[in-house]
């Protein structure tokens, strides 16, 4: 331009390099500024440097092809100061700037456009609109467009992120899809080095984690467990990403956790939140979120601790801080757990809904979350009120939110509670609104929205509750469609078919309700619950759970299906609780879902005249800890024989068996469980290779009656059940086949009633009182069971198998029979005899567990007494009072037993919890002389109190191998001993049966507290009795015996009725 005007002497061209020159001049300086800003960090260069640029723009020319790039490093330094103070209109400004890029398909512009995405991808996480959002995605495609091989790996990564914000947003699992793809592509291209790699794997594992909760697939959450896992090896301590690497992989076995209910990964997520806890400054911004999450988790373990994290977190909020109310709800949550019996459930949690006025955006969360709590509570608890406030928050949040904000969510959340507040109260106003609410529901989810699914079936039980209500075949023909669409929104295998194919039986059985005359709908229900229990994909438990509701209303409607349906209950829960890897988790499991299970099931096959398959079910549901364990002490010497083949695959099993008992008896960590998963898969493919083996084709399969039957070698064995469906006894002897007795003359309430009375007799001193009103009334609970179930056995045991007096006989009690002392009933009536006069009883906990007691053992030296080993603490550690006959008994037995029979003993500060555990496990002849604590809360701590502590039931199934082909006999002189656990008695979880696991054939344990005052008078009556009739030694074959004459032998003015029963005799 000054050219031109040296040449042609023209104004206006003067004016124009004038122009140019200011601009090149402010540029210049707005770039050194800017440069200066970066070394130094004065901000005051940063707002001189964004004027200059913004002056060199307005002096260029809008045609000059400078314009865009200045344009766009102004842009850049308004990011910079954005990025300092938060301003938005910075923020905004620099995206217009950056739109002057016109050319958005020209490479040489691809920085640029990152930066217009980068920008737009910040203003979406600070103000939600999913159009930037969109536009960003636009941008970043076209760039990968550029060269799709060579995409940069940042535009990946960020391609990947912003996907997976839409779809958070939008709920559109393409974008979920497309998420996961980028960040695979991009990993596929970075090196293992690159410090974005952590990154990355994390943003791969949260799109993973995402498909897991909406397509339900197993190995997807598996996987996003492992990246997590990656993430934090790629982290070390000190790395910036550590903190939210543990925080992730927390809550994503927390997820796991939630799905298969395992303890195992309730501890690995407090291991790593807490771990994340201990980094986590508690000025940092994360802290109170993190603590809130461990607080959640510790509360589904009912620590009183959750509360003071919550109390901690609340603390370090603002009043009006985002996460306040929520943190508020959770502590309120907390409470109402641990105090759930006092005052109002709610205080707290309404407390959240004071600091947001009717008019605050949030409120309708807060609402919402308060809603879901306490529909929670109604599931768990029952109580109608839960019901109805669920029902007012719903309502209320509906009223605050924002337009379409949340709100097909909000109807479908109140639909689905006034669904089941109309089956409780049977209002018809509730289902007319639920159908209305649904409607609404399934309209905002728009085609191609999967939640839709979810409306569908919430309004295909509504409206089949509808046509059960007043018979319209339209609301019938209409709930089916709804149906019939959720079917076809589902690939074959989708977890949610689950839910579908259980509303399908409802539909059918309200369409057979009202036209009972066909049954073609009756039977499509039972078809549908088939269905619904063997699905293919979705975890074992909530199968299981539609295997129960199908045995219930089979049952109910006395259908043909029922049978398989238990089979098919059985199957399941047998493959829900090996997937546990430890002793608690699969016991914890058996006492919150299966408590009847196997009694249930037998009582059907016993209704169908099954007898064998009743015993085979009994066995198959029935002492699960038992048979899951014994499964890894299996004997393998026919195998071993086998040839070559056989000795290399039971050298296989043995190993895996030893690691798998170990990790099942061990602490449990998120390595551990991996380690046991892997160790399961091996283990699970040598068991099917063994059955490869000739004659090895049913091993370790569920032993059938011919096998079981062979309990019986030695005696019969009377199998006691009592179902909601019927009371029997199958009796089983070796040479004949069983038969089935029904207990005509009593029911499952009874036996509840006689369980709890004698337990309440038998733990509550108060209920005993004077001695002679004790024994009137246990005579009378002892007459009762002895007219209504024991009288009716003698009588087959005489008529039909022409047992003779004095023949031993097995008990195996099943469910609540397992706390009445059945060896002792007895008419109580003159010039008749009880069972003790008729037959000497033992009691086994299982079939499985007689046949083990029966294998023969490996004999040192027949000529060499056995020695005794007897361990007696009269003071132990805690808090528990002295013993004063501990040392007078074992006195007695010394006196009794040596010099034939040797005898070691162990008393006061020598019997120490290692010391005594090591004894017991070397040793073939125990007696233990000390307190018995059964824990009823958590049964396998239940122990035997030594001078350091607590002996427990767990130390003791933990015994060696190879002690179980020495140890014979165990005389457990302490208090319930053999008193099972009563929410899951069919487990016979007690000391007395452990010590049988651990290879003890006999065991003495005790059904109630023993007296210490007379204690001693029925042991030495005992050992008094077995040597009289072992002339040759000790020999615990005829133990029973020896019980039975104690109790008849002792002075009965000396030793209560209550204290000669209390002793029992378990194996052989």
């Amino acid at each position: 331009m000054y050219a031109l005007f040296k040449d042609q002497d023209n104004l206006q061209a003067l004016q124009l390099a004038i122009g140019h020159y200011n601009a090149a001049l402010a540029q210049d300086l707005g770039t050194a500024l800017s440069r200066r800003f970066d070394l130094i960090g004065d901000t005051a260069d940063l707002d001189v440097a964004i004027d200059c640029h913004s002056v060199a723009i307005d002096l260029q020319t809008p045609d000059s092809p400078e314009v865009p790039i200045m344009h766009a490093k102004h842009a850049q330094m308004l990011m910079k100061r954005f990025e300092l103070y938060m301003n938005q209109p910075d923020l905004d400004l620099a995206i217009e700037e950056y739109t002057h890029i016109s050319d958005q398909t020209d490479p040489t512009n691809e920085a640029w456009l990152i930066s217009l995405a980068d920008a737009l991808v910040t203003r979406f996480s600070h103000r939600g609109k999913v159009g930037d959002l969109s536009q960003a995605i636009h941008l970043y495609e076209s760039i990968v467009n550029f060269g799709a091989s060579n995409a940069p790996i940042s535009v990946l990564g960020n391609l990947s992120l912003a996907h997976f914000f839409r779809y958070e947003q939008e709920g559109d699992a393409a974008d979920l899809t497309s998420s996961i793809a980028y960040s695979t592509n991009a990993l596929d291209k970075i090196s293992p080095e690159d410090q974005n790699h952590s990154v990355l794997l994390n943003n791969l594992a949260n799109g993973l984690l995402c498909r897991f909760k909406k397509l339900g697939s197993a190995d997807d959450l598996e996987q996003a467990i492992k990246f997590y896992g990656s993430v934090i090896e790629l982290c070390p301590m000190g790395h910036k990403g550590r903190l939210h690497a543990l925080s992730n992989l927390a809550s994503a076995v927390m997820t796991r956790y939630e799905l298969q209910a395992s303890m195992a990964d309730l501890e690995i997520s407090m291991g790593y939140f807490h771990k994340a806890l201990e980094i986590c400054p508690r000025n940092h911004s994360d802290r109170p979120t993190l603590l809130n999450n461990f607080a959640n988790t510790l509360r589904k373990r009912f620590q009183h601790t959750a509360i003071e994290n919550h109390y901690e977190a609340l603390c370090g909020l603002p009043p009006f801080h985002p996460h306040h109310s929520h943190t508020l709800c959770s502590l309120g949550n907390a409470l109402q757990s641990r105090f759930e019996f006092q005052g109002d459930r709610y205080d707290l949690i309404a407390a959240a809904l004071r600091l947001r006025a009717p008019s605050h955006p949030e409120r309708a969360d807060v609402l919402n979350n308060l809603a879901n709590v306490v529909c929670k509570l109604f599931k768990e608890r029952g109580d109608p009120h839960d019901l109805d406030s669920c029902i007012e928050y719903y309502s209320e949040a509906l009223q605050c939110s924002p337009e379409r904000y949340r709100r097909p969510l909000l109807f479908h959340n109140l639909a689905s509670s006034l669904v089941t507040r109309f089956q409780h109260y049977n209002d018809a106003k509730d289902l007319d609104r639920a159908l209305e609410l649904g409607a609404s529901a399934l309209e905002l989810r728009e085609s191609g929205n999967e939640y839709r699914l979810s409306s569908h079936v919430v309004l295909a039980n509504a409206k089949g509750l509808k046509y059960a209500l007043g018979g319209d075949p339209a609301m019938l023909q209409a709930a089916f469609q709804h149906l019939d669409d959720a079917r076809g929104m589902c690939t074959p295998g989708h977890p949610s078919l689950l839910d579908v194919w259980e509303a399908y039986t409802r539909i059918h059985l309200h369409a057979y309700s009202k036209a009972p005359q066909s049954t073609d709908h009756m039977e499509e229900a039972f078809r549908y619950f088939r269905m619904a229990s063997t699905h293919i994909s979705g975890g074992s438990l909530p199968k299981f759970s539609a295997a129960l509701r199908w045995i219930k209303e089979a049952e109910a409607h006395k259908h043909s299906s029922a049978l398989d349906a238990h089979h098919i209950a059985l199957s399941m829960f047998d493959r829900h609780i090996t997937t546990k890897p430890s002793v608690e988790s699969r016991h914890r499991i058996v006492r919150e879902h299966a408590a009847s299970l196997a009694v249930d099931a037998a009582s059907c096959a016993l209704r169908r005249g099954l007898v064998t398959l009743a015993v085979e079910m009994l066995e198959h549901g029935r002492g699960l800890l038992w048979t899951y364990l014994a499964r890894f002490r299996t004997p393998l010497d026919d195998l071993q024989s086998a040839g070559e083949r056989g000795c290399q695959l039971a050298s296989e099993f043995l190993r895996l068996s030893s690691l798998l008992e170990d990790a099942s008896c061990s602490a449990v960590t998120e390595e551990g469980l991996q380690h046991y998963r892997c160790l399961l898969r091996e283990w699970d493919s040598v068991v099917d290779q063994i059955r490869l083996v000739d004659g090895f084709g049913d091993f370790l399969l569920a032993p059938s009656f011919p096998k079981l039957r062979e309990a019986a070698k030695n005696g019969p064995v009377i199998i006691t059940s009592a179902s909601r469906y019927s009371c029997d006894a199958v009796i089983i002897h070796h040479e004949q086949d069983p038969i089935h007795l029904p207990l005509t003359d009593i029911k499952l309430s009874d036996i509840l009633r006689l369980s709890s009375q004698f337990r309440d007799f038998a733990t509550n001193p108060s209920a005993r009182g004077a001695r002679r009103s004790t024994e009137g009334r246990l005579t009378e609970l002892l007459r009762q069971i002895w007219d209504a179930v024991v009288l009716p056995v003698v009588n087959i045991l005489e008529s039909s198998f022409h047992l003779p007096k004095g023949s031993r006989i097995w008990w195996c009690p099943t469910g609540r029979f397992n706390s009445i002392p059945l060896h002792a009933a007895a008419p109580f009536r003159k010039g008749e005899k009880g069972l003790p006069n008729h037959y000497i009883s033992s009691y086994t906990p299982t079939l499985s567990a007689l046949l083990r007691c029966q294998k023969p053992r490996h004999v040192l030296n027949d000529k060499t007494p056995p020695r005794v080993l007897t361990i007696g603490q009269s003071t132990p550690a805690g808090s528990f009072a002295k013993l004063g006959t501990v040392e007078e008994e074992l006195d007695s037995l010394q006196r009794i037993l040596e010099p034939a029979i040797p005898m070691t003993r162990m008393i006061g500060e020598s019997a120490t919890r290692s010391e005594s555990l090591r004894a017991i496990h070397s040793s073939p002849w125990v007696h233990l002389a000390c307190h018995g604590k059964q824990d009823v809360t958590r049964p396998l701590k239940s122990c035997f109190a030594m001078s350091d502590g607590p002996l427990t039931l767990l130390d003791i199934m933990r015994a060696p191998s190879d002690s179980v082909q020495i140890s014979e006999f165990a005389f457990l002189s302490a208090c319930h001993t053999a008193a099972g656990d009563r929410t899951a008695p069919d487990e016979v979880v007690h000391l007395a049966a452990a010590m049988q696991f651990a290879g003890f054939r006999g065991v003495v344990g005790t059904m109630w507290a023993v007296d210490d005052a007379v204690v001693v008078n029925m042991v030495s009556a005992f050992y008094e009795a077995l040597l009289e009739v072992s002339p040759d030694g000790l020999n615990s074959e005829h133990a029973a015996l020896a019980l039975n004459t104690a109790a008849k032998k002792v002075d009965k003015s000396v030793v209560p009725l209550e204290q000669r029963i209390v002793f029992i005799h378990i194996g052989m």
